[in-house]
């Protein structure tokens, strides 16, 4: 606890002009830590699935529409954050210390994903063109291509610093702390008011995930676990290619899981390795087996809901080798049985198959293969 209140310190971003002193990007007090491919922060933030009535779940993965988002999600009884003065210190700032970022469950078992068709394409959400003002969608999408291009950068630094150095929890956390720090002085340095609308912009695009929902003949999910204990499918963000489009759901569900796992295939006694080119002449991808699952973001920007999509698909373990590509961004994986991911009772504790519950129960209730 000697280094609670230095880790705290080193989440205030120090703006210097007088137009962003309250931009306080790290501090904002409702924004959760933005999952994903903030590589070594929290994976999963403990969010409320809420996906009663989501019939155009294959738009929504892709982009959610602000202004007619509410009619299609509608709140059931969701719990609600349990609030603890350690993890909140009262300057509104987090402590990435803690594995769940001080957000807690209370309910886990009463929402549902949607089974529907893998998305031919994928394009921005209208809200991303509207908080950067004063440009257009060609320099609103340019602005946010540079962002991405320096955030790999920042992480690329990061990644060479600690090459030689085991990655734990709190590695992980000091990790992020780091890219914190350089990517909200870069954003201040460069956009100076514009600052925290490009950040809002980037963590709308941060709630579209899509991943893969990898089944074994024993009706297990194979799932992949961080440094704070999280178990999730592997997924990710989209990206913005060259050309200034965004992945589509396939081009972000291949990339991240050859960016998170070693995969091997055995065909006549032998060890074929796997990889995005040649994934789909031994593996079904079946795009009729995609299943979306909305959660509360539990941030105040846009409509707060953060779009999950997985492509369900069937895999003989005895046949399929998997292994962690590195231990950067996870620490583990296994074939994770369905009844104990639904059976999990977090109660007030960290929630470990937050995002992967919804999935399971649909699996439950509505057997695929």
């Amino acid at each position: 606890m000697a280094n609670q209140k230095d880790d705290v310190n080193d989440l205030n971003l120090n703006v210097m002009s007088k137009e962003t002193t309250s931009l306080e990007i790290l501090n904002h007090k409702n924004e959760e830590i933005n999952d994903d491919n903030d590589k070594y922060a929290v994976e999963e933030v403990e969010s409320d699935s809420n996906t009663k009535d989501l019939s155009n779940i294959e738009q929504l993965i892709c982009a959610p529409d602000s202004e007619n988002i509410n009619h299609r999600i509608h709140a059931e009884e969701v719990s609600t954050d349990q609030y603890d003065a350690l993890l909140h210190p009262p300057d509104g700032s987090t402590n990435l210390i803690d594995e769940t970022n001080g957000t807690h469950t209370d309910s886990v078992d009463q929402y549902q994903c949607i089974k529907t068709r893998l998305p031919e394409d994928c394009h921005f959400p209208d809200s991303v063109f509207k908080l950067i003002r004063g440009q257009n969608q060609q320099e609103v999408i340019n602005i946010l291509l540079k962002v991405e291009e320096e955030k790999e950068k920042i992480w690329s630094g990061i990644d060479k610093k600690y090459t030689n150095i085991p990655i734990t929890k709190r590695i992980s956390s000091k990790m992020y702390r780091e890219f914190k720090k350089a990517y909200n002085w870069y954003l201040s340095k460069e956009y100076s008011t514009q600052a925290k609308s490009v950040h809002d912009a980037q963590t709308i695009l941060g709630n579209l995930s899509s991943g893969i929902l990898i089944l074994n003949k024993n009706n297990q999910i194979l799932g992949v676990q961080n440094h704070y204990g999280t178990w999730s499918a592997p997924k990710g963000h989209p990206k913005i290619k060259d050309d200034g489009t965004l992945e589509i759901p396939l081009e972000t569900i291949l990339r991240e899981l050859f960016e998170e796992l070693f995969i091997e295939f055995e065909e006549d006694k032998t060890q074929i390795t796997i990889n995005k080119n040649n994934i789909d002449q031994h593996l079904d991808l079946n795009k009729d087996n995609f299943l979306g699952c909305g959660f509360n973001s539990r941030t105040d920007i846009d409509d707060g809901i953060r779009h999950i999509g997985l492509l369900a698909v069937r895999a003989d373990e005895k046949k399929w080798k998997f292994s962690l590509k590195d231990n950067k961004e996870n620490k583990d994986w296994a074939w994770l049985n369905i009844d104990d991911i639904i059976r999990h009772r977090p109660g007030n504790r960290h929630d470990k198959y937050h995002t992967l519950r919804p999935f399971a129960q649909y699996l439950k209730n509505n057997p695929m293969f």
